[in-house]
């Protein structure tokens, strides 16, 4: 969205006037190389941007819906919604759980692209040197290996995100217990299928929501 590459183009600027300030020092303690200036400030950048054009919203909206379910919910059967009111745990914690485990996985994979984008810089910075002492091999070694743990990282990330639809069975197993309660009280407090449905479906939607937020 517009606000957040506005924002985003101004942390960048920001970040590179602090940068330029600082000592002579600062880059031979703090800074191995210049790709780490320029990748700090592209990725953190991109992910302020991401945050304020996608997460802020997404959440702001799962949120709303999550209220207004159960809104909806108690008002046309406050006795349903009541019983489901306990499945929003069995909803939430997967969807928090494989959330908080893929943002460590890409954070592992962009440090391991950012050492890999290292050697190769430094290889073509001074590839005259690399070429005098014959060790492209070596270098080529060094940056094979940097990109191997993030494939294995890429294969764990596949995997939490497997589990992640995995775990919609739980909505279903919800939905079933859901729809054999309200069956009771269709026989024996009177209530309607149409109503029993709808609160179903707010039920569901709500914790999924919740989950997804």
């Amino acid at each position: 969205t517009r606000t957040g590459e506005r924002q985003a183009a101004k942390m960048r600027q920001r970040y590179l006037r602090a940068v330029l300030r600082q000592d002579v020092g600062y880059f031979d303690l703090n800074v191995s190389s210049t790709s780490d200036v320029i990748t700090s400030v592209s990725n953190d950048s991109v992910l302020i941007q991401d945050v304020l054009s996608e997460k802020l919203p997404d959440f702001l909206k799962n949120t709303s819906v999550f209220v207004a379910s159960y809104i909806v919910g108690f008002i046309m059967l406050w006795r349903l919604t009541i019983v489901g009111l306990p499945s929003i745990v069995l909803l939430l914690i997967p969807g928090l759980m494989c959330g908080r485990a893929l943002i460590n996985v890409s954070r592992k994979i962009r440090e391991g692209y950012n050492e890999a984008g290292s050697i190769a810089e430094q290889a073509i910075s001074l590839v005259r040197t690399v070429y005098a002492f014959g060790t492209e091999r070596k270098m080529l070694s060094k940056f094979s290996a940097a990109l191997q743990g993030s494939v294995k990282l890429g294969l764990r990330q596949g995997l939490v995100k497997g589990m992640a639809l995995g775990s919609n069975g739980i909505s279903y197993a919800n939905w079933g217990f859901m729809t054999w309660y309200g069956s009771r009280m269709v026989m024996d407090h009177g209530a309607k299928g149409g109503t029993i449905f709808a609160v179903i479906v707010c039920i569901t939607m709500g914790g999924i929501s919740l989950g997804g937020g």
